[in-house]
C-alpha cells in the first residue's frame, strides 16, 4: 500500500522557486483553509449578528466630572398620582344652618413643584451609590443643578439645522454643571463588517499563494529626490529653515497653555484640550504616513530650551551642558515606552482631554522634562529615549512616505570627517546619535536636516518614496523597539475598546466580583474597591489585563512558529523581536480607522472655538454656534474605515512574509509554515478591528 504524504512535508519539484505553494500542490492547502473558514463564516452570519447599531442597552459611565447625555427617553408608563375624582351631585336633604364641622374629603394637591429632595422622577441609585436618570446617564453631584430636562428650543433648532446629532437623545438630560456631553456614535453596519471580514479572507490567502517569491532586492525602490528642486534645497541648508517653522508652532503651542490655563474648565468651550487631543494628537498619525516624523522637525517641546541653551535661532553655538553619556545599558527608549503606558491611563481615567488646565500641565511638563534632559546629557536624549510621541511617530515612521538618505554609499564610506554625525561649523552633530552612512530607517531620524547642512560632500538627499518601504527591507532590530511596537499595537486597540459601552459593562462587572470576593473572603473590601477610588482601581487592573494578557498571546504566538518552522536555530526571542515589525501597519492602519471618526465628524468644534478661545462669551467670528457638522456622511466614513484595515492587513501579511523569507532564506518550507503561522493570528487581529469598528462608540462633542 502506497502511503500519501501530506502536502506540507512534499520535497520541492523542479523549477518551484517562483512558485509558492509547490510544496503544497498547487495551493490545494491553502484552499481547503479558506474553504473551513469560509464555512464557518457563513454559518456565524446566518446564525448570529454583530449588532453594531444596537445601541438600546449601552449605559453611559465615565471616569471624572462629565455630564453624560442619556440614549433616547423611552415612554414612561409608570402610574403617577391618581387625579381628583369628579365631583358627584349632593342630593342629602338641606341641614339646618349650622356649622359643619364633619371633616371634608382633602382635595388633591396641586401638580406644582415637587420639593422632596434628593430623588428626582426617573432617578435610580446603581449598586455603587451613583444615582442616574431613567435611561442610565450619570448624575453628578456637582454645583447647582437645573431642574429643567432637555436642551433650550435655541440649541435644539442649531443641531436639527445642520449637525449631525439627534436632539431627541437629549430629552431628559439634566445639566448638574456645565461640562462636555458624551455622544454615543453607531458603529459600522453589519454588512460593512462583514465585507471587511469576507475581503480579509480572500485577499489573506491570495496573497500568500502568489506573492511567496524570496526577497532578492537590496535597498532598491522607488523614490523621487525633493532636493533637486533648486529653490528647496537653497532652503534646508539654509539655518533660519527650522526656526521658521518652530517659530509659529510655538507661539501656537504657548498660546494653547494660557488658554488651557486660563480660559473656562468646561472642556466643551477651551480651544486647550479640543485642539491638543481631538485635532493635534489624532492628525498626528495622518501626519506621520504621508510626512514621517514632520512633528520631530517642528517640535515645540525642545525647540525653547533649544533656543534658550544656544542663545541664538540660527547660530551654531556649543550647548551650555554637562554633556553625559546616556545611559543606555539594559535601558535604551524603555522610559519612552513607560510614559507612553502612563500617559494612556492619565487620559483615560483622569480624563485629560476634558480638563483643560491638566492639558496645558502635561504639555508644561514636557518642556521642562525636555531641558533638564538637555542640561544633563549630551545631545538629545529627550528625543531618542525618553519622548513617547517621538517613539509613536518614530515607530510610524518607518512605514513615512519622506525620508533622509545619502545618494552615494562609496562617499560615505570613504568620508573621514563624518560631518553629518559628528557636527560641523555648518550644522550640529545629529541630535539622535544617527550616522547617515548606516542610517536605513525612519526610527530615530527627527527631519532636522543639521545632516543636509553638515555633509561638506552634499551626498544627503530628501526623498518621497512608497509607504512602509523601512519594514518591507532588512532593517535594524532590538528589544526595546520590539516592545514599543507591541505596546503601540496593543494601546492604538485598546482605546478604542475603551470607548465602547461593552468595556464599562465589564468594568462594572470586575469590580462587583471583586468586591464580592472580598466581602466572602474577609467579611469587608479590603482594598477600597466600593470607596471613591474604586473605578480608578478597576480601569487601572483592567487596563494591566488589556497590554500583558495580548502581549501573553503574542509571544504564544512565536512560540507556535518556531515550533511550525521546526528550526532550533531561530529561537522564540529572535522572532518576537523580528515579527514585532509586521503589526506597525495593522496598527497604523488601524489607528487611522479610529481616528477617521474623530477627523471627519468633530473638526466643527475648532470653528466654534476659534471664535471663544477662552470659554468667556466672545463670539469673534461669528461661528460659537455654529451647528456641529460632519466633514462627511457617516456612510462614507465607515467605507473608509473598513477599506483602511484591509490595506493595513494585507500590508501586514506582505511585510510579514518579506520577514519570514529573510529569517529561513535557506528553507523554503520553513518559511513558508512560520508565515502561515503569522498570517492566521494577522487575521485574528484584524477582525478585531473591524469588531471594534462595528461596536458603538463614545466621543467627545463640544459643548452644546
Amino acid at each position: 500500500m502506497t502511503r500519501r504524504r501530506l502536502p506540507i512535508l512534499q520535497s520541492r519539484p523542479e523549477g518551484g522557486d517562483e512558485d509558492p505553494l509547490a510544496l503544497l500542490r498547487g495551493g490545494r492547502f491553502a484552499r481547503w483553509f479558506a474553504s473551513s473558514l469560509a464555512v464557518v463564516g457563513l454559518f456565524w452570519i446566518v446564525s448570529d449578528r454583530v449588532e453594531a447599531r444596537d445601541t438600546a442597552k449601552a449605559v453611559v459611565l465615565v471616569h471624572t466630572a462629565l455630564q453624560a447625555p442619556p440614549q433616547p427617553p423611552i415612554e414612561d408608563i409608570t402610574p403617577t398620582r391618581a387625579p381628583p375624582k369628579p365631583p358627584v351631585e349632593d342630593i342629602t336633604p338641606p341641614q339646618p344652618p349650622v356649622e359643619d364641622i364633619t371633616p371634608m374629603r382633602a382635595p388633591p394637591p396641586p401638580p406644582v413643584e415637587d420639593i422632596t429632595p434628593p430623588r428626582k422622577p426617573g432617578e435610580t441609585t446603581d449598586e455603587f451609590g451613583r444615582k442616574r436618570t431613567g435611561t442610565g446617564a450619570l448624575v453628578l453631584e456637582e454645583g447647582q443643578p437645573d431642574e429643567s430636562l432637555g436642551l433650550p428650543t435655541q440649541q435644539r433648532k442649531e443641531i436639527a439645522s445642520g449637525g449631525f446629532f439627534d436632539p431627541g437623545a437629549f430629552d431628559d438630560v439634566k445639566t448638574v454643571k456645565k461640562k462636555a456631553y458624551v455622544h454615543l456614535m453607531p458603529g459600522i453596519p453589519n454588512e460593512a463588517f462583514f465585507a471587511g471580514v469576507v475581503l480579509i479572507l480572500l485577499l489573506s490567502f491570495s496573497l500568500f499563494e502568489r506573492h511567496g517569491k524570496r526577497d532578492k532586492r537590496a535597498r532598491n525602490y522607488w523614490h523621487l529626490e525633493l532636493t533637486k528642486f533648486a529653490w528647496l534645497k537653497r532652503a534646508i541648508k539654509s539655518r533660519w529653515f527650522q526656526p521658521a517653522v518652530q517659530l509659529p508652532v510655538v507661539l501656537g503651542f504657548l498660546g494653547v497653555i494660557v488658554v488651557g490655563l486660563i480660559g473656562s474648565q468646561e472642556p466643551g468651550r477651551n480651544l486647550a484640550p479640543v485642539l491638543t487631543w481631538n485635532i493635534w494628537w489624532i492628525g498626528l498619525i495622518f501626519m506621520v504616513l504621508l510626512f514621517g516624523n514632520l512633528w520631530c522637525f517642528m517640535c515645540p517641546w525642545t525647540a525653547i530650551p533649544d533656543w534658550v541653551m544656544r542663545r541664538s535661532f540660527t547660530k551654531v553655538r556649543p550647548i551650555a551642558s554637562l554633556a553625559k553619556k546616556y545611559p543606555r545599558f539594559k535601558l535604551w527608549m524603555w522610559p519612552a515606552i513607560v510614559l507612553f503606558a502612563f500617559i494612556t491611563w492619565l487620559e483615560i481615567v483622569f480624563d485629560a482631554a476634558n480638563r483643560p488646565w491638566l492639558t496645558s500641565v502635561l504639555g508644561i511638563f514636557m518642556i521642562l522634562l525636555s531641558w533638564a534632559l538637555l542640561v544633563v546629557y549630551e545631545r538629545k536624549a529627550m528625543c531618542r529615549y525618553v519622548c513617547y510621541v517621538g517613539r509613536v511617530s518614530g515607530q510610524y515612521a518607518m512605514m513615512g512616505m519622506i525620508e533622509l538618505r545619502r545618494r552615494d554609499n562609496d562617499v560615505c564610506r570613504q568620508c573621514a570627517t563624518k560631518d553629518c554625525y559628528r557636527g560641523s561649523p555648518r550644522g550640529y552633530a545629529c541630535p539622535t546619535h544617527e550616522f547617515m552612512g548606516a542610517m536605513n530607517e525612519n526610527q530615530y531620524c527627527t527631519l532636522c536636516t543639521e545632516c543636509v547642512k553638515s555633509c561638506p560632500h552634499d551626498n544627503i538627499a530628501l526623498n518621497l518614496r512608497p509607504s512602509g518601504e523601512d519594514v518591507l527591507h532588512a532593517h535594524r532590530s532590538r528589544s526595546d523597539e520590539a516592545y514599543m511596537a507591541l505596546l503601540i499595537f496593543i494601546v492604538s486597540a485598546f482605546h478604542g475598546a475603551a470607548m465602547i459601552p461593552l468595556w464599562m459593562e465589564w468594568e462594572n462587572a470586575l469590580r462587583t466580583a471583586i468586591i464580592d470576593g472580598q466581602t466572602a473572603l474577609f467579611g469587608a473590601d479590603l482594598l477600597g474597591f466600593a470607596g471613591s477610588h474604586g473605578g480608578t482601581m478597576t480601569f487601572t487592573v483592567m487596563m494591566l489585563a488589556c497590554i500583558l494578557g495580548p502581549a501573553a498571546i503574542y509571544v504564544a504566538l512565536c512560540w507556535l512558529m518556531r515550533l511550525a518552522s521546526g528550526r532550533s536555530d531561530i529561537t522564540t526571542r529572535k522572532l518576537f523581536v523580528k515579527f514585532s515589525y509586521t503589526l506597525l501597519p495593522i496598527a497604523l492602519f488601524y489607528h487611522l480607522a479610529h481616528n477617521a471618526v474623530h477627523v471627519f465628524w468633530e473638526w466643527s468644534k475648532v470653528r466654534r472655538l476659534i471664535s471663544d478661545p477662552l470659554g468667556w462669551g466672545h463670539d469673534f467670528f461669528g461661528t460659537a454656534r455654529a451647528p456641529l457638522t460632519a466633514l462627511w456622511s457617516p456612510e462614507t466614513i465607515w467605507y473608509v474605515q473598513v477599506a483602511l484595515i484591509v490595506i493595513g492587513h494585507i500590508y501586514g501579511i506582505y511585510v510579514a512574509q518579506r520577514e519570514s523569507n529573510r529569517l529561513y532564506a535557506d528553507d523554503r518550507k520553513a518559511a513558508l509554515r512560520v508565515h502561515l503561522v503569522m498570517m492566521v493570528g494577522m487575521i485574528l487581529m484584524s477582525l478585531l478591528s473591524l469588531w471594534l469598528l462595528a461596536q458603538p462608540m463614545f466621543m467627545r462633542t463640544a459643548d452644546l
